[in-house]
């Protein structure tokens, strides 16, 4: 007699609760940059950067970074930065 086939189902459905976005400041005043810390985001952060501070003179950069890629940013750094900036860019590098 053949042995039994088993197959298995590796999607794993999971039940998340819907969070609304925030809505977009009418202006931005304060743009926060954050380094999710993998190679080049420093970079890729810089240039953005130069470019915001060229079209944008007015706007204040504030520059943050996460310490491994690997890993959700800790919560009092993100509180840092909702509590500093009107909006994020992360850079993610590589």
């Amino acid at each position: 007699m053949p042995e039994k086939f088993i197959v298995l189902d590796p999607t794993l459905e999971v039940e998340t609760q819907r969070v609304e976005r925030v809505p977009r400041p009418a202006k931005i005043r304060v743009l926060g940059l954050l380094d999710n810390g993998k190679r080049n985001s420093d970079k890729l952060l810089q240039e953005i950067a130069e470019l915001v501070k060229a079209d944008h003179p007015d706007i204040t950069l504030n520059y943050y970074r996460k310490a491994s890629a690997y890993r959700p940013a800790p919560s009092d750094l993100l509180d840092q930065v909702v509590a500093e900036c009107d909006a994020v860019l992360v850079g993610i590098g590589d």
